[in-house]
């Protein structure tokens, strides 16, 4: 019931280990340094915790796009689609008013066809996108490129940015569906292009064991991978390419004591524990489209020269496609004619780690699923994440461990405080043995929890267990280390200990068969729905609440996905809370999931975690309400208004 504590100024992140000034000091010592020099901390992997650390990653965070500008507009071509609904978008906005909106609502001026569907001219589209009382989308950019906030930020009912909050109705599935090659993506679902379903007009190349291949019709493959696309609910987002259909939704950033990251908990290694690994796959592995050929063979059994070539055949921008008419191999042609230096293609402000080799042959480590990092050259004029090694992705990380659960204002947080609800229900938590695993204050006991345990829907846990037999020993440069990378630079073993068994397998609770991370409960008021697949979602409506605490399903059109975000509504907190809780309504709702074929296509169901606070547990309705009310409670400081 009390604050938990937050990240504190002028302290060293050391790998996950939070260091006094004393305590640097003497570790830079320890290494031979000079502890009055502030190089010494960066050559040891120290990083200062400042403010304007923090002010330099919030603007980044706001303002720095993702993503390279090759893979996501010239091939996937992000801004094409976007440009559709320009003109919707434009007159949406003049209609607010200059009032803010967390959920910018379009009519459609014209009949769109995707994928198997065709949205008809009229047709009124919840968005989820964040306008501000400046008329600013928040996190976009006019020509497709978008920034951290699109997803990680909401506004309250006043128009303040709130950021750290997922931004879970955002129409994500649509705004890629939109994009003319939305295909090249096909690796992040179970997408094979040599499918006999997907032939017809696809050019023919030569693979990389000198066979002649042909690949998918580009308009078949297309209209699949967008039918795919608009089953999955808003809010949800596909990063990993390993072939496994395992969208989840977008988490919340309250980071800080929140290790490892990630749902499957691999993001467990290197600066604020692991932390800055995720922030840098965000904006090169997860984004980067190419990359994963690398590896195609060896985690998705697709040649390489398939991979690339599926990737380039349709690509938005017509000189970027395969040439008509030519068997060649795409690599070649893409070295030789498009893309002949990959740093200012594809590998945009990305580099190879130390010791995963050079592209496109890259190993991996537990610091980068695809050998890259994310960190723009040190001298780019004008660029917020131009810096030393690692700069950006640093200062992002110190910034979000800066963000706290906004306070939960609610009239009915407020009634459950005075009345005493949350403090009973803090009871029921420690009597149902919650804070067994999600411990207090930070509400995690920071472990991952192998799927036999956890039982929840193994689809996102098995993710990256494909990379187990192609791991090497993570590394990176001296953050003090300047971009381009000389060829004298330092280097840095990563500390594992404790994490893994040993510096080249998967962190512990992921093998054999792979785990989920025990999320924070902190900011659950504003995080539905729940599981890593979003899978336990009710709408607001569907339940009456007795007097006694007791609940009535009164509208079952409301249960699960189908009824949530799959129509881009959003999930109620306290009601799909109860669903995680009470295994009978949880019934209903995994019922609800599985009876769609397109959220059994992508594994998401809200199945697992049967850990029941309900009759059957031993507890009665009041109870499970109280406990309720205190899990709505976690904001920055739950026991208090």
């Amino acid at each position: 019931m009390q604050p938990a504590p937050t990240q504190p100024l002028g302290y060293y992140d050391y790998f996950g280990k939070l260091l006094s000034p004393q305590e640097a000091s003497q570790l830079v010592v320890n290494k031979g340094f000079d502890p009055k020099n502030p190089i010494s901390y960066q050559r040891v992997g120290a990083v200062k915790v400042t403010q304007e650390l923090i002010t330099q990653g919030e603007n980044i965070f706001f303002n720095r796009k993702v993503g390279d500008t090759f893979g996501l507009q010239g091939v996937f071509g992000l801004g094409q689609g976007s440009a559709i609904l320009a003109e919707e978008y434009a007159r949406a906005i003049y209609n607010l008013q200059g009032q803010p909106t967390n959920n910018l609502h379009i009519t459609l001026l014209k009949d769109i066809p995707l994928g198997s569907r065709t949205f008809l001219k009229g047709t009124v589209i919840n968005t989820g996108l964040k306008v501000d009382k400046g008329g600013n989308i928040v996190g976009s950019a006019p020509n497709g490129d978008f920034t951290c906030a699109i997803c990680h930020v909401t506004l309250s009912k006043e128009g303040k940015s709130l950021p750290g909050v997922p931004n879970s109705e955002i129409a994500f599935p649509l705004f890629l569906a939109l994009a003319p090659n939305s295909a090249a993506a096909f690796a992040r679902a179970k997408f094979n292009p040599l499918d006999p379903q997907y032939q017809g007009n696809g050019k023919t190349i030569i693979d990389s064991k000198g066979n002649v291949v042909r690949l998918p019709d580009p308009e078949k493959f297309e209209k699949a991978f967008d039918d795919a696309l608009l089953g999955l609910p808003f809010g949800n987002f596909e990063s990993s390419p390993d072939g496994i259909n395992n969208t989840t939704q977008i988490p919340s950033l309250f980071t800080f004591k929140n290790q490892p990251y990630g749902a499957d908990g691999t993001s467990a290694v290197g600066p604020f524990a692991g932390l800055t690994s995720l922030t840098s796959a965000v904006h090169s592995s997860e984004i980067n489209l190419l990359a994963a050929a690398q590896l195609s063979s060896k985690t998705l059994g697709i040649d390489p020269e398939v991979y690339i070539g599926t990737f380039l055949q349709n690509a938005a921008t017509p000189s970027l496609r395969l040439p008509e008419g030519v068997t060649l191999k795409p690599s070649e042609w893409l070295r030789g004619v498009i893309a002949p230096n990959p740093t200012q293609a594809e590998l945009e402000d990305q580099i190879p780690a130390p010791g995963t080799g050079s592209y496109p042959n890259l190993q991996v480590n537990l610091f980068t699923s695809n050998g890259l990092v994310f960190s723009p050259n040190t001298g780019k004029p004008g660029d917020i994440a131009s810096g030393s090694f690692l700069f950006a992705d640093n200062a992002m990380s110190a910034f979000q461990n800066s963000l706290v659960p906004p306070a939960n204002q609610t009239s009915e947080n407020w009634q459950a405080l005075n009345n005493n609800s949350v403090k009973r229900g803090a009871k029921v938590f420690e009597k149902a043995n919650c804070a067994t695993c999600h411990i207090p204050p930070f509400f995690t006991d920071n472990k991952i929890h192998p799927i036999d345990e956890i039982r929840t829907n193994p689809a996102r846990a098995e993710s990256h267990l494909a990379l187990n037999k192609l791991l090497v020993p993570p590394k990176l440069y001296t953050f003090n280390t300047p971009v381009p990378i000389p060829a004298n630079a330092e280097v840095l073993d990563l500390p594992t200990l404790g994490i893994s068994d040993t510096p080249t397998t998967l962190p512990k609770g992921i093998l054999p068969k792979g785990g989920y991370k025990t999320t924070t409960l902190r900011g659950l008021y504003l995080s539905a729905p729940y599981l890593h697949d979003g899978g336990v979602a009710i709408r607001a409506g569907s339940l009456k609440i007795n007097s006694n605490g007791s609940f009535t399903v009164v509208d079952k059109r409301g249960l699960g996905l189908t009824g949530t975000l799959n129509q881009g509504i959003a999930a109620d907190a306290a009601s799909s809370l109860r669903a995680l809780v009470d295994r009978d309504l949880r019934t209903l709702v995994v019922k609800a999931n599985k009876a769609n074929p397109s959220l059994v296509f992508s594994n998401l169901d809200g199945t697992g975690h049967h850990f029941y606070v309900d009759q059957q547990a031993g507890f009665n309705s009041n109870q499970q309400a109280d406990l309720i009310n205190f899990l709505l409670a976690l904001d920055d400081n739950p026991g208090n208004f």
